[in-house]
């Protein structure tokens, strides 16, 4: 017999949900704080069909993230109002919020002197690293503005049409050069824009058969920051965003993570499939204990006793907690074992949802076919009555008429 309290299924739904909400956007708040994750701004084109930084940032517990999405076709003002609503309205708030900036083909020339000035002072002055994807936004928002000499790059010119693949500098530090093995020098891609280097600029990559630069990085003073510029616009092919080639550089995620630890001085990855594994198996009980969390919900819908399992799902996250602390460790091996411990008891945690679930709805399938059969018989029954038992009833009598005579 499944039993509860007034309201306490829901309310021990309720706190697993907001304890899953939380533990997905923050998943060491608990352990650390956040003093481990690394804060991105991404501004520009952030949709993740057009950029796949946004995924990347989604997907490892690295990171947290805000976006000012501003794609081509809007008016100043209506730049104007997205920057109301998500551009740090402080250079102080823009340097205490995040830790380095994204712009992928950002329409910024609506922004105003006072916040030129402050991202070339991030950039200059308080060591704020950037990464810079360049379209037509270079010529409309860059090109001769203040930033513009903050940037490794004196001129950018594109979309060309022409396949090419990347070649790492070997004489590099190690930021890129772990992935040479697992073959990104074979990833094709298929546009690029071309771009003019400045003296005393590195050039980390190049694009072969093109003889032309990459990706290329400086810093723009002696407290600036690492400035990257990458003369690819993020293609969709190299970067696997279009649809045919999804898959083809599965390893672009852990590079970025490279350039984004390098660049806010941190440790390089240092086991790059063993934290490819890890984070998947944190990303996979992500994606199951919300097919759980709807169990939970649709057997509280009917009455079932919830709070047993929602008690074990917390208990469960906080050993996911622990891993993912792990894994900003790099203690890559450590965070499997546990998530390896945490895939078994969500197994069975799934199955003894899916058991309650089913116990739930078994009183549902009971009244509702006592209501049917019930309905039948009466129907039947009278059916029965009026039309086989009819000796039950009289026909009723006919009356001669009488006679006026």
């Amino acid at each position: 017999m499944i039993t509860k309290r007034p309201g306490e299924p829901a309310f021990c739904v309720s706190v697993v949900l907001l304890t899953v909400v939380l533990s997905h956007a923050c998943p060491t708040a608990l352990a650390n704080g956040e003093r481990e994750r690394i804060s991105c701004f991404l501004i520009g084109e952030t949709h993740p069909s057009l950029n796949p930084l946004t995924g990347y940032f989604a997907e490892d517990p690295l990171f947290k993230y805000s976006l000012e999405r501003i794609p081509s076709g809007l008016t100043d003002p209506q730049r104007q109002r997205l920057d109301r609503l998500y551009y740090p309205r402080t250079r102080k708030a823009l340097l205490e919020s995040y830790d380095i900036l994204f712009f992928s083909d950002a329409r910024i020339q609506h922004f105003t002197p006072t916040q030129f000035h402050d991202l070339d002072y991030a950039f200059r002055e308080a060591g704020m690293p950037s990464f810079w994807s360049f379209g037509p936004s270079y010529g409309m928002a860059i090109e001769n503005k203040i930033l513009s000499e903050a940037l490794p790059i004196s001129a950018y010119s594109g979309y060309i049409h022409r396949p090419w693949r990347v070649v790492f500098r070997r004489e590099r530090d190690p930021v890129f050069l772990p992935f040479i093995s697992l073959g990104m020098e074979s990833v094709p891609g298929e546009a690029y824009g071309a771009m003019k280097t400045r003296e005393g600029s590195t050039i980390w990559a190049d694009m072969e058969p093109l003889d032309l630069p990459w990706m290329v990085s400086w810093r723009p003073g002696e407290n600036g920051g690492v400035t990257w510029v990458n003369a690819d616009e993020l293609n969709l092919y190299w970067w696997g965003l279009e649809a045919s080639v999804r898959g083809c550089n599965p390893y672009a995620i852990d590079m970025m993570t490279n350039l984004v630890l390098y660049s806010v001085g941190r440790p390089l990855v240092s086991d790059i499939l063993a934290r490819r594994d890890a984070r998947q198996r944190i990303s996979a009980f992500m994606a199951q204990k919300s097919g759980v969390l709807s169990l939970l919900e649709w057997a509280d819908l009917f009455g079932a006793n919830t709070l047993p399992l929602s008690t074990s799902l917390t208990q469960l996250d906080s050993v996911v907690a622990t891993a993912t602390d792990e894994y900003l460790g790099q203690e890559y091996a450590a965070s499997i074992s546990q998530m390896d411990e945490v895939a078994q008891g969500l197994a069975q945690l799934s199955a003894r949802a899916v058991h309650l679930k089913d116990e739930a709805l078994v009183w549902v399938y009971i009244s509702e076919w006592s209501a049917v059969t019930s309905t039948g018989v009466i129907t039947g029954l009278v059916l029965w009555t009026l039309m086989v038992r009819k000796r039950m009833y009289k026909a009723v009598g006919v009356t001669k008429p009488t006679s006026l005579e």
